[in-house]
């Protein structure tokens, strides 16, 4: 998933657009240029999804410390996300972006 992640993130810089990929599981991942220095990448389930509003914001919660760089969000279709700016250190791949987009994983799960 961390080459998908930073495909989008190349993708939606050089186009200026939102590029987006779901993948079989059901995850929905999105990356949004907000400049030519950062990307906002959202991870989320679809408004089938069996997870609720209230749950994510509990898992989210009791790991705050490490989680608390995404953001909840819940949008307009029923759909979840969690929601982040990639650091430059994740942009680049590694450890620092595997970390965090299994952390998001885990509460999406």
């Amino acid at each position: 998933m961390e080459e998908l992640v930073l495909r989008l993130a190349g993708e939606c810089r050089l186009q200026q657009a939102v590029a987006m990929s779901a993948l079989e599981d059901g995850i929905q991942l999105f990356a949004y240029p907000l400049s030519e220095q950062q990307v906002l990448l959202a991870v989320g389930v679809g408004p089938d999804a069996a997870l609720t509003a209230g749950e994510l914001l509990a898992r989210r919660a009791s790991r705050l410390r490490e989680a608390g760089g995404w953001l909840p969000s819940l949008f307009n279709d029923g759909s979840l996300y969690l929601v982040r700016r990639l650091s430059a250190q994740e942009e680049e791949g590694g450890d620092a972006l595997v970390s965090q987009l299994g952390l998001a994983l885990e509460m999406l799960n």
